[in-house]
């Protein structure tokens, strides 16, 4: 094999190369930590407890164990392991602080930097920062507590069951589950045509946000080849979906619910019977992110 050694410029030009590789991987890879929900991020943390906060002003917070949802607590009080992400954030992100009293869900790993021995069993710290942690809100823990149970529960299947196990907890009433439900659900793209009728039952829900989640399933769906093959096999099946989704481009009273039902439109398979209502849209709705959505619908519409 003939070996062929770089001149000086072309060997600063390959390290460069590779430094430069090195520096968009990570940054890649930190982008993928940053997005993981809160389903991910359950079934990642190697201990997830409930906890009331003692003393958030030392080097590490002091808390105490209420409960442990996922690992065992080595003990009935941990330190957590917070100032180095104050220390190295971001310039705009908020620093990490634990008000003393607050009760608080967290998603932990054992800290990195500290030797794993008898001293510092009760020592960890938050998985993914900030991200690692929910505080309990005052209407009290338990719809919270009962969620992230559910959770941990799914994410100990095995894929296949993690599926079916996600579909079903689109039948509960718990937001927060529902939330975190649906954020996995559209990020493994599992759901199917079998699966509208849930999707549509969630738009009765006082929540817009879990009604703009729902539709923007419902348009993955219609945007699939699985489908659009499943909806040319059945005009049942066709008639059924967009009624809602006509109905909550026109009406609905959150802007947010509007736009991805009209983005939800735009992908429709049959063009014809929809530019009608998103012309109408394009030019009377009262906000103008919904009728710029309209417009892009209608030209992407026209697209060969």
């Amino acid at each position: 094999m003939v070996k062929i050694a770089p001149h000086g410029g072309s060997l600063i030009r390959v390290l460069f190369i590779i430094g430069l590789s090195t520096i968009r991987l990570g940054a890649q890879d930190a982008r993928a930590e940053d997005s993981l929900d809160l389903f991910q991020i359950t079934a990642r943390a190697t201990l997830v407890v409930h906890v009331r906060v003692i003393d958030g002003s030392l080097k590490y917070a002091q808390v105490e164990v209420l409960s442990s949802l996922k690992g065992v607590s080595p003990g009935t009080a941990l330190r957590i392991s917070f100032r180095e992400f104050n220390y190295t954030r971001k310039p705009g992100t908020e620093p990490i602080i634990f008000p003393a009293g607050h009760e608080e869900i967290l998603f932990l790993v054992r800290q990195r930097l500290a030797k794993h021995d008898e001293k510092n069993l009760d020592l960890y710290e938050l998985f993914q920062g900030p991200r690692g942690r929910i505080v309990v809100p005052t209407e009290g823990s338990e719809p919270l507590v009962r969620a992230i149970r559910s959770l941990i529960e799914v994410s100990s299947r095995d894929p296949a069951g993690q599926a079916e196990g996600l579909m079903s907890l689109l039948d509960r009433d718990n937001p927060y589950l529902l939330s975190a439900a649906l954020d996995e659900i559209e990020r493994l793209r599992i759901a199917t045509a079998a699966d509208f009728p849930r999707l549509f039952s969630l738009l009765k829900s006082p929540s817009g946000d879990l009604r703009a989640h729902a539709i923007r399933l419902v348009a993955q769906i219609v945007s699939s080849p699985k489908g659009l093959k499943e909806l040319s096999e059945s005009d049942d099946q066709a008639s059924n979906v967009l009624p809602p989704l006509l109905e909550r481009a026109r009406n609905d009273g959150s802007e947010s619910v509007r736009v991805a039902a009209v983005i939800a439109l735009g992908a429709w398979p049959a063009r014809k019977e929809v530019e009608g209502p998103l012309q109408a849209i394009a030019t009377q709705d009262s906000s103008q992110l919904v009728r710029y959505e309209a417009q892009k619908a209608l030209l992407q519409s026209r697209e060969p």
